[in-house]
């Protein structure tokens, strides 16, 4: 008699399944030449970085996020000219991203074999788009995108809203992701298996054999 042990595969985007072509740093300091930017690519990551973890008060990607990423952009950049940052929000689209190496397969699979599939992602509205462009959106059950929904990781309640939609109790579902503090902490706050992308787990194909493996 087969187990099912995961009922349900919850996966982040950004930095699990979707990852950039370029650089962040590479991407501003390019775009940024015209304004007079001078911060080198390595001086803007860093200063992206920080930027992704300062307080921010209330919800991040609310709508289409754009208080938050001017932020952001400021930060990183010491840049403040509204064409500058415009130019910087329109340059993340589908073109700037790619699916991890064996992404979709792993999704088309596990989907046969009757798992569960969601994107959990804490973005603004236009991940949906993205996702669709990219071919992800077809082969997954739900999108739960944090700017529609209004909560963000690593709230438990994201987890809870997608396991209640997938009709997947939060025991029987993994959530796979790269963010310790977002991905792992929320999702085992909910109930949820969490495995972190590039710590537990390194590979679509290893996160396909684990779930398959355990639902032997």
């Amino acid at each position: 008699m087969r187990t099912v042990r995961y009922g349900a595969l919850l996966i982040d985007a950004a930095g699990t399944l979707l990852h950039l072509r370029e650089p962040v740093g590479v991407v501003y300091a390019r775009l940024g030449g015209p304004h007079g930017l001078t911060r080198s690519p390595e001086a803007i990551d860093t200063g992206f970085r920080r930027a992704m973890r300062a307080p921010w008060p209330g919800r991040r990607f609310d709508g289409d996020g754009r208080p938050f990423w001017r932020f952001v952009v400021e930060r990183a950049t010491g840049l403040t000219d509204p064409e500058y940052f415009e130019a910087v929000y329109n340059a993340f689209g589908p073109g700037a991203w790619k699916v991890a190496p064996g992404a979709l397969d792993c999704l088309e699979i596990l989907s046969t074999s009757g798992v569960k599939l969601a994107v959990v992602s804490n973005w603004d509205h236009r991940l949906r788009s993205l996702l669709s462009t990219l071919g992800v959106l077809e082969r997954i059950d739900l999108a739960i995108v944090s700017g529609e929904v209004r909560l963000e990781k690593p709230d438990p309640r994201i987890f809870e809203v997608t396991c209640k939609r997938l009709g997947v109790p939060p025991r029987f579902a993994v959530h796979v992701g790269d963010n310790r503090k977002h991905d792992v902490v929320g999702a085992r706050t909910a109930g949820c298996t969490a495995w972190q992308y590039g710590r537990d787990i390194h590979s679509f194909a290893e996160i396909q054999q684990r779930v398959l493996d355990a639902n032997e």
